[in-house]
């Protein structure tokens, strides 16, 4: 389309023209919201000047100029209005908004003051009402022994009594006694009597008479003034005759209380006012707890008037012992709220308040509860606060004066923590949102006014140059398309109308001219497709590449359905991005993204709108890749984003056929790749013609020139730069900031711990659908579910014995057509809240109980894990089999169960998958670092423990075991396990398979080995019976399995190798420099390797092979293996060198760098080792 910049005539103005010009398609609704929301005036003279704006400004000054400037004085008028009412729309809602807060804040507290003195209220009728149980239980004790010498009651009669109150009535008391007014003529026969009755009552208790507290005879300082000693002849006595409970009695039966000078004033008391008494608060010589003070009450009975009964001396008493705190705990019964209470005895007026006693009640949630059965639970504790320390300068605080007995106590009562504290959160967002509705409203009509006065210009900028807006638009390409349709379509009839037309007149000249069919016609593009080419030539357009850097080693260790996914997701967050930036997104080749600016449309900034695209590709590439880690698993998170960009003409069009897409074409395309190419992770790398046109466009701050020149195949070594977005519309209005597409310098601790965060959560979704498919083979079983407390602890500990739990044959369920029958969808089994919770505590447990390894660490257990999850996935049934499966009308059952066969049950048992897991994520825990024979060179503790057998695997084992069996994790293991069967196939899954990871231990080693040739011996097989044969495999199989993850790096990607063949070297360089291994592992790390391949890694992937359940992962692996090993024979040498110079770096320690590997050296610095960015 030719694009004309010569004068036009003034347009004409309003909105009426302006619609019928956005209408027909000349004006462009998404060109105006763009300056619409764009609040930069700069941006909007952009604009214009992309359209020709200036000429337009000028012809409408010459022209028009009385019309634009009524229009102008019209928009001020309109201006100031609308700020003067946005300013008062903005007044009235601080105004509402501070009105509402004050009464509502006064209101809230108001309500909750009064129910704080309502809950007061009813906590002091509680404790009012609980002393008057415990007056009317002293009553009753009174009254039931009353004719006591009359009615022979025994000990047995008031024990009874005793029992009743307390699990009955649920009195809690200290001690219940019955203190009988004795004479000294009764003396001889109640101590007689109970000298025979104590040793059947109470066996072992010493009775040895009436006691009392009496001056202590000996005088020597430091002695107490009263002791315990046998009781002097009086006229009467109060001894103790009846008491429970009798431990409480501390061996002093008959002991006379009128003696005790803390309980002589409240006994005259009662019998003098023959009402109850009570004693100041006090400690019990058998109190333990700070908080013990008690009181004591006498009850002398009910009041009967002595003339009615003028024989009769009322003196025998009744008495009950009381902590205060069982009278707390028993009046917070009913109480629902967190508060405290506090009891102070104040009888004397004389003396300060005296402390009896206090209690704090916190109400909160069961936290074990699930989330449907959260209940309430209630903290007491029981403080001891003077009452001139309790807070009064709050607003909530109660107190109160009740009588108590013949004394009189005071209670305070105030809040403990923020339970009456109003909930102002309604009350403060209301407030806040009447204020926020105002001044959204006077931002509205800000808004508003500004998108109005944009408006006007542009609709009278628009008016006067419609031709000059239109030709910013070039004809769609999708119109051609639909054009060339139309025609081809025409053309195929026209035959017919010729053929009509011979059938009416007898002849058809020139008919073999016509003939759309000629071989020539097939040379040219009008002879193949009925038009000419659809393409173009774009003169200024910017083409950018990017390319994910790492994606290829790590796509080779995952399923291709989590590759497509991680791919979906990053292109459709592009694409979208795309639409924004209005980028037009050429095609996608794997994993390198294409997109181009300028084209099918032109633009001036083509060059920095790419540049920004850029740049917000690689921050959302940065967001996604941490996110996708919790689901994609380990490494998702290091990958990153290598982008090319370059300026210049591209030949643009549909290249016709089968699967005809739109395409670029040019030298412009091929120099964005090589930028691409040659740049580096997470920056923009471009040309110096498109860093010229992003500093042209005001933009040179962007610009970083790179150090070196780079050798650009065809084009020599030139120079180029590196894009760094700096934050503002403008470089010179920017304030020079870090580089954006790079997430900045963050601690590396912080780093470790949010990618140590991604791991768990990755292993908590893999583990958990494991678990899931265990629930529904459960379910689909009908089996029961038993707890663990049903395991015996014999079952439940490790300690020392792993090798002797390794099994031969791992006893694996048969095959069940009740599983088959009633198969249960595992993404429909939902796993418990608690479960999940306690999945994911143990995960985190375990990583932290990885040591900070550079190899044996928690993110290897993860790697490993993922390998297992992987082969599991691959394990195929052989091709018969799923052929037979696929017939229609085959026997299922029949067929499910030779599937079980060839599989070795593998598929039909979620356990092996889980447990296989499980012993994956926790094989190296507490790994050193060093091997096991270091260990036992060094004699540590451990390889005694362990007799120098398995040293790290054992210990691994151990703590995992006895991890997963603390009790904050039984809800997980009764999911797990659901009886002791299920628990055995467990408990021997894991063991045998963490003990496969010792492949050093020749005798484990040679009994795998002759456990492999037993299992896929063809005699052998035919010697046992089906079942036990298929177990033998999938034993054999699974301990193959965990060792082929275990060193799975060495059968994946050459980058993936490298990566953790490094980590192991540094490692174990680490032991070497710390003293721990005695040999320089540089020194045979390139033979060895060499050897490692050869003897373990080939010959272990082969085995995979040949047992045929692993389908392509079996051939992948040996693939790998030998095409690594074949790279490490060529670079393996330069490698190691490299490895120490690593070393180095990272830990800044000296090192040994060989003297003959000059060369070396320089070879290894063109190898993309596992810390490069090239990976």
């Amino acid at each position: 389309m030719t694009m004309s910049h010569g004068s036009f005539p003034g347009g004409t103005s309003g909105l009426s023209d302006a619609s019928s010009l956005v209408g027909s398609g000349v004006l462009a609704l998404d060109e105006l919201s763009q300056v619409y929301e764009n609040d930069d005036d700069s941006n909007l003279l952009d604009f214009l000047d992309e359209t020709n704006g200036s000429s337009v400004r000028s012809n409408s000054a010459s022209g028009g100029g009385s019309v634009l400037e009524k229009q102008s004085l019209d928009m001020d008028r309109i201006a100031k209005k609308t700020y003067l009412v946005a300013f008062l729309v903005v007044l009235v809602g601080a105004l509402a908004s501070a009105s509402f807060l004050y009464l509502g804040i006064s209101n809230a507290n108001g309500d909750q003051k009064a129910l704080f003195e309502r809950r007061a209220a009813e906590m002091k009728k509680e404790i009012v009402n609980s002393w008057h149980d415990y007056e009317l239980a002293t009553l009753w004790i009174h009254e039931s022994c009353r004719n006591w010498r009359t009615d022979n009651m025994t000990r047995m009669d008031f024990r009874v009594l005793y029992q009743y109150l307390i699990y009955d009535q649920e009195l809690e008391f200290f001690a219940a006694e019955w203190i009988p007014n004795a004479t000294h003529a009764e003396r001889a026969a109640m101590e007689q009597r109970a000298s025979q009755e104590w040793p059947a009552y109470q066996p072992g208790f010493n009775y040895t008479g009436f006691k009392g507290l009496q001056p202590n005879p000996d005088k020597q300082e430091g002695a107490p003034p009263l002791t315990v000693q046998h009781r002097s002849e009086q006229p009467w006595y109060f001894p103790m005759h009846f008491m429970e409970p009798v431990k409480n009695l501390g061996g002093k039966g008959h002991l006379d209380l009128f003696t005790v000078p803390n309980l002589k004033p409240a006994i005259l008391q009662a019998l003098s006012t023959m009402k109850p008494a009570l004693t100041a608060p006090f400690i019990l010589v058998h109190e333990t707890e700070a908080y013990g003070n008690s009181v004591v009450l006498f009850h002398p009975g009910p009041f009967i008037p002595q003339d009615l009964t003028p024989n009769v001396q009322h003196r025998d008493l009744s008495n009950m012992v009381v902590k205060v705190r069982d009278l707390l705990t028993r009046a917070s019964r009913n109480q629902g709220e967190s508060l405290a209470a506090h009891l102070y005895d104040i009888t004397s007026e004389d003396k300060p308040p005296m402390v009896m006693g206090g209690i704090e009640i916190r109400i909160g949630q069961n936290a074990s509860s699930s989330a449907q059965d959260k209940t309430d639970v209630k903290d007491l504790s029981f403080p001891q606060v003077p009452l001139d320390q309790l807070d009064r300068s709050s607003k909530l605080f109660f107190e109160a004066d009740i009588a108590v007995a013949s004394r009189t106590w005071k209670i305070a009562i105030l809040p403990v923590d923020d339970s009456y504290q109003p909930d102002l959160t309604f009350i403060v967002i209301s407030g806040s949102m009447i204020f926020l509705a105002s001044l959204l409203l006077a931002i509205w009509m800000l808004h508003n006014l500004r998108k109005s006065i944009k408006m006007q210009r542009i609709i009278t900028t628009a008016a006067a140059e419609a031709s000059i807006v239109s030709s910013l638009f070039p004809e769609k390409v999708r119109e051609r398309l639909i054009q060339d349709a139309t025609a081809a379509k025409a053309k195929r009839t026209q035959p017919l109308s010729k053929a009509q037309a011979f059938l009416n007149n007898g002849s058809d000249k020139n008919s073999s001219d016509k003939n759309p069919f000629r071989p020539s016609d097939q040379l040219t593009s009008e002879g193949l497709f009925g038009s000419k080419p659809i393409a173009e030539l774009h003169p200024y357009t910017t083409v950018v590449f990017m390319d994910m850097v790492g994606f290829t080693a790590w796509s080779s260790v995952r399923e291709a359905s989590q590759v497509f996914t991680l791919l979906e997701i990053l292109y459709n967050s592009f694409d979208n991005i795309a639409k924004r930036r209005r980028v037009f997104k050429v095609e996608t080749v794997g994993d390198c993204y294409v997109a181009v600016s300028g084209v099918p449309e032109p633009r001036k900034n083509h060059a920095v709108v790419i540049a920004r695209f850029a740049n917000d590709c690689i921050k959302r590439m940065h967001q996604l890749s941490r996110a996708l880690e919790t689901t994609l698993g380990p490494d998702t998170a290091d990958l990153a984003l290598r982008v090319g960009i370059h300026s210049g003409q591209v030949t643009a069009g549909v290249l016709r056929g089968d699967k005809g897409r739109f395409q670029l074409f040019g030298d412009t395309v091929n120099m964005a790749a090589r930028m691409e190419s040659t740049g580096a992770q997470n920056k923009i790398h471009c040309s110096a013609y498109t860093a010229e046109l992003i500093s042209e466009a005001g933009f040179e701050k962007w610009i970083v020139p790179r150090e070196e020149k780079i050798n650009i195949k065809g084009k020599g070594r030139l120079q180029t730069y590196f894009v760094r977005i700096i934050s503002g519309s403008k470089a010179s209005k920017a304030s020079v900031s870090a580089p954006t597409q790079t997430p900045g310098a963050r601690d590396t601790t912080d780093r470790e711990d949010a990618k140590t965060t991604r791991l768990v959560n990755w292993n908590l979704e893999v583990l958990s659908k494991l678990l899931r498919r265990v629930l529904a083979r459960r379910h689909a079983m009908n089996k029961p579910r038993s707890k663990a407390s049903s395991f015996s602890t014999s079952e439940t500990s490790l300690q020392g014995c792993a090798l002797e739990t390794v099994q031969e044959i791992i006893a694996l369920p048969g095959f069940s057509e009740a599983a088959i029958s009633q198969q249960v969808d595992p993404d429909s089994i939902v796993l418990d809240d608690v479960v999940v919770d306690q999945l994911q505590g143990l995960i985190t447990k375990i990583s932290a109980m990885y040591r900070n390894n550079s190899f044996h660490s928690f993110e290897h257990a993860s790697h490993v894990l993922m390998s297992v999850d992987k082969m599991m996935t691959r394990i195929l049934a052989p091709k018969e089999i799923v052929s037979k499966k696929a017939e229609v009308g085959c026997d299922l059952q029949r067929v499910e169960a030779e599937l079980h066969t060839a599989t070795f049950g593998l598929t039909s048992e979620p356990m092996i998958q889980f447990a296989c897991a499980y012993a994956a994520l926790i094989h190296d825990l507490d790994h050193q670092g060093v091997p096991n024979s270091t260990l036992v060179t060094e004699n540590d503790p451990l390889a005694v423990k362990y007799n120098n057998k398995s040293v790290a695997e054992r210990n691994s084992l151990d703590l995992a075991w006895d991890l997963f069996h603390e009790p904050e994790y039984k809800d997980l293991l009764n999911c797990i396990c659901g009886d002791a069967e299920e628990y055995q196939r467990f408990r021997h899954l894991v063991v045998n398979s963490v003990m496969a990871t010792d492949i050093m231990d020749k005798e484990l080693g040679a009994a795998r080995k002759n456990r492999w040739n037993k299992a896929f011996s063809e005699e052998k097989e035919s010697e046992e019976e089906d079942q036990m044969a298929v177990n033998r495999k999938a034993t054999i199989v699974i301990e193959h399995l965990i060792q082929a993850s275990d060193i799975s790096h060495t059968m994946q990607h050459w980058h993936v190798y490298v990566k953790w063949n490094e980590r192991l070297f540094h490692e174990l360089y680490r032991a070497y420099k710390t003293g721990r291994i005695e040999k320089d592992p540089s020194e045979g790390w390139y033979q060895g390797e060499l050897g490692f391949f050869d003897f373990y890694i080939i010959p272990l992937a082969k085995k995979l092979f040949t047992c045929g359940v692993f389908g392509v992962s079996s051939d992948e692996f040996l693939n790998y293996a030998r095409t690594n090993r074949a790279e490490w024979e060529q670079k393996g040498e330069a490698l190691v060198e490299q490895y120490l110079m690593n070393y180095k770096h990272k830990f800044g320690d000296d090192v040994r760098v060989h003297d003959d590997c000059e060369q070396s050296h320089e070879q290894a610095e063109r190898l993309p080792v596992s810390n490069g960015v090239d990976c």
